[in-house]
């Protein structure tokens, strides 16, 4: 058991045992403090402080892992970890940097998860989804990798901040400045639908914008460039194809069951996101437009049901009066209750939405160092990507795809580790307590994740406001109820006021 470091010897003898610097460079750090601080070998949190830090020669999370007596778990594989950014249901999200200098978001699933056959299969299905994603406005994934038994995904590191903490700075955007960002999301989102993905989730706080506007300066989004987050809740449309087995194990959604986040769900997903595709997605987006745009979602509903159920059936609000003539006319099409009403792609739906966009920076390229990508072709990549089916129209159940074994080549890279690394150490002062997270800014520790998403049972193919003969019974089971109970409330009443009447002369003396 790890137990606290009390000298700088001590101390310096754990860093060079983490191998977070060489000997020789811990010999250094450590004359030079003796040298400024004599007879302070017991000072270990001056030390600390001393070298660590932005300027320092580890990381604040290092140092405090250190401190604690912890020497191993700062790798893993080619990648040293720096300090954790956030923990979640799959594991934790650490800043790593590789040995040829690219910085990267490092998810790992502990190997103490991994013995959970669904928490894999959901993993190892992220990680196949995202590593085939290429697109300056979709998060990326470098590499996969199973070290130990704990398995990674070395992802996209990014600096900024979601649409959601924007609004709750700005409130609302200007028209041109939200179309601008709304664009960008959908080419994010045609990428994706060339990849037979459908998120079903889009949402502002799925959605980022880096990188954040300078301190001093103005407060603008129109020099950044935004990313889709959280692919990993998409839905692959080939993957209907695997085994009953591995459909139980991945299936994120039963029959009658809403997956997302009712301010921006669509009518159809509501009632079955497995039938939802992308104009779905379009729908969501279009209520992020709105709510950029105005301040407020379309509809607020204190209950979850009344609010899925004005999504089926209310028209949206208007649009501020001051909106621009021919933007309320796109946004129905975005909202519109049947599918076949609205945009029927992307790209579609981006054109009419150009005369409203204002200038600013195209999107930037996804950084990526050169030595680093050329490593991750060269070692790290599989042999060949999963072929795709031809792409479904909108509405219609792609055909079934080859399951896996019978010529169809793993789309999940496979990269065999070079040595088992350590285990990972918990957080300082949490080792175990794990919120889902998906990605988070490199800013400041970021506030409280927004809400999971909610999953609501609801009929399957008749309307929200259709009663079965199940329902009448049970309605009227309930009014029954309700008035044997009304009746009994009544007549113990009527007791107690006779039992506290006052007497009359008729009754019979005491005693």
């Amino acid at each position: 058991m790890a137990t606290p470091v009390l000298s700088v010897r001590d101390f310096c003898a754990l860093l060079t045992k983490s191998k977070l610097l060489t000997p020789d460079e811990v010999d250094a750090v450590r004359r030079r403090w003796e040298a400024d601080h004599p007879d302070a070998d017991g000072d270990v949190d001056g030390f600390v402080k001393s070298i660590s830090g932005r300027k320092g020669v580890i990381t604040h999370w290092q140092a405090a892992l250190l401190s604690r007596g912890r020497a191993d778990g700062f790798f893993v594989e080619g990648y040293k970890i720096l300090e954790q950014l956030g923990k979640g249901q799959m594991g934790g999200v650490y800043k790593a940097a590789h040995a040829l200098g690219q910085v990267v978001a490092l998810k790992i699933l502990p190997a103490s998860r991994a013995r959970d056959a669904r928490l894999l299969a959901r993993f190892q299905r992220e990680a196949r989804l995202l590593t085939q994603l290429d697109h300056p406005n979709v998060v990326r994934a470098y590499q996969v990798g199973d070290s130990g038994g704990r398995h990674f995904i070395a992802m996209e590191f990014l600096d900024g901040e979601t649409l959601d903490e924007v609004l709750d700075r700005r409130k609302k955007l200007p028209v041109p400045e939200a179309v601008r960002l709304v664009r960008q999301a959908l080419d994010g989102l045609g990428h994706l639908h060339e990849r037979r993905t459908v998120h079903r989730d889009i949402k502002p706080s799925n959605l980022m914008v880096t990188p954040p506007p300078p301190k001093h300066g103005p407060d603008t989004t129109l020099d950044a460039t935004l990313k889709i987050l959280d692919v990993g809740l998409g839905r692959e449309l080939f993957a209907e194809a695997l085994g009953p087995d591995d459909q139980t194990a991945t299936q994120l959604t039963v029959e009658g069951a809403v997956v997302g986040t009712p301010d921006y769900m669509s009518p159809e997903q509501a009632k079955d996101a497995r039938t939802s595709d992308i104009r779905s997605d379009l729908y969501s987006l279009g209520c992020v437009l709105f709510h950029l745009v105005s301040g407020r979602p379309v509809f607020t509903e204190s209950s979850v049901t009344a609010q899925l159920l004005r999504h089926a059936t209310d028209a949206p609000p208007p649009l501020p009066p001051d909106a621009p003539p021919g933007l309320q006319a796109v946004l129905d099409r975005f909202l519109a209750k049947n599918p076949d009403d609205r945009f029927q792609t992307p790209e579609e739906a981006s054109k009419a939405l150009k005369p409203f966009q204002a200038g600013g920076a195209a999107p930037a390229k996804s950084g990526v160092n050169p030595a680093y990508q050329k490593w991750l072709d060269t070692e790290s990549r599989a042999d060949g990507d999963l072929p795709a089916p031809p792409l479904p129209k909108p509405g219609t159940r792609p055909a079934p795809a080859l399951k896996p074994g019978t010529g169809t080549a793993s789309a999940v890279p496979s990269w065999q580790p070079a040595a088992r690394a350590p285990a990972l150490p918990p957080p300082p002062g949490d080792d175990d307590d794990l919120v889902d997270v998906e990605l988070v800014t490199a800013a400041p520790p970021p506030p409280a994740l927004p809400p999971p998403p909610v999953y609501v049972k609801l009929p399957d193919d008749r309307s929200l406001l259709d009663l079965n003969r199940r329902d009448m019974l049970m309605l009227t089971a309930g009014g029954v109820g309700v008035v044997a109970a009304l009746a009994a409330g009544y007549g113990l009443a009527k007791l107690v006021q006779g039992l506290r009447a006052p007497k009359t002369d008729t009754d019979p003396p005491e005693g």
